[in-house]
């Protein structure tokens, strides 16, 4: 048995003896890590597995209303991500479902390791294939949207801010982003991560391609690193961005997307440790996408001779944050 997978056993085992996850098994999972095999990848996939080898257990899962291992079972390897705020719990709840599983009786002692060899290759495919980083960002079936998109999927709670109306995500909170005296975005914290939303007009056009060299540029003049790179939000700029943490100058992982709309422009700047893994956060892709633009939310008059123009949004006079809902 190679590594990856003796350790994702060697969890499930550690969950069977104290009935919970362990720090050290949290660590050495790396639950959330989707481009690359970790023992918490073979240990998602694997419950998905059992759940297609046995449709009554997948019934079971379903029928107990954790919404993330239903999302799981039926193919969104991503969606536990979603519930940051739980996290923890959610992955304690997915090895409890699989050890469960492998304990059932008339169940072979092996199982497990069936399971998790089928989950490696599984997984194996999905990373050759290049699923996990197809750009998906305004390809007809994802946004971000204009606000005269019909469609604009309405599932979605979201919080309105005029020009931008971002998706209320369960363990957020939102902050209004400001420069020169005026409010020009939101900062949604996202734990040790941070994605800031801005809109600029774009009067004359599609515009993210002329600007990426210009982000490029300006990120080395302060001292930083930036290269161009592709992802599921399409091109992109990948930067070790100079940022002041406790006195000190340091560069910060900084991923700086863009989505040209019909007239204007969506701008997401995502920091944090993981910022520039190759699969995006799937928290972050969520925010980016399904955010709405509204360019007649917009006060005053545009020089239509301009190639791109700052935008102020609304912020609630009492709102200074935003815990999230659903």
């Amino acid at each position: 048995m190679n590594r990856v997978r003796g350790s994702a056993k060697e969890i499930v085992e550690q969950y069977g003896r104290d009935g919970y996850l362990s720090a050290e098994s949290l660590d050495s999972a790396e639950f959330g890590v989707w481009d690359r095999l970790t023992p918490g990848v073979l240990l998602v996939a694997a419950l998905c597995l059992a759940t297609v080898e046995d449709p009554a257990f997948a019934e079971q899962i379903t029928e107990s209303g954790d919404s993330v291992l239903s999302r799981l079972i039926s193919g969104d390897f991503r969606a536990i991500e979603l519930g940051a705020d739980d996290a923890a719990m959610s992955w304690e709840q997915t090895v409890a479902r699989l050890l469960e599983y492998a304990r059932r009786s008339g169940v072979s002692p092996g199982t497990l390791d069936v399971l998790l060899t089928q989950a490696e290759v599984l997984w194996s495919e999905v990373l050759d294939s290049g699923e996990m980083t197809r750009p998906r960002v305004r390809d007809g079936e994802s946004g971000p949207w204009d606000a005269a998109d019909t469609p604009v999927p309405s599932e979605l709670e979201r919080l309105d801010y005029g020009v931008l109306r971002v998706p209320r995500l369960q363990g957020a909170r939102i902050h209004p982003l400001s420069a020169g005296g005026r409010t020009v975005g939101v900062l949604v914290s996202l734990g040790d991560h941070a994605l800031s939303l801005q809109a600029f007009r774009a009067p004359l056009g599609p515009v993210w391609g002329k600007v990426r060299p210009k982000v490029i540029q300006g990120v080395r003049n302060q001292g930083g690193i930036a290269e161009d790179a592709e992802s599921s939000f399409g091109s992109e700029v990948r930067a070790q961005s100079p940022v002041v943490k406790d006195g000190q100058q340091v560069l910060q992982p900084t991923r700086i997307v863009g989505c040209d709309g019909p007239g204007w422009l969506l701008r997401g700047v995502y920091g944090g440790p993981t910022a520039v893994a190759d699969v995006v956060d799937p928290r972050a892709h969520h925010l980016f996408a399904q955010t709405v633009v509204d360019l007649s939310a917009v006060h005053g008059h545009v020089d239509a001779t301009q190639e791109i123009t700052d935008l102020e949004i609304r912020w609630p006079a009492l709102e200074t944050s935003v815990n999230g809902g659903r």
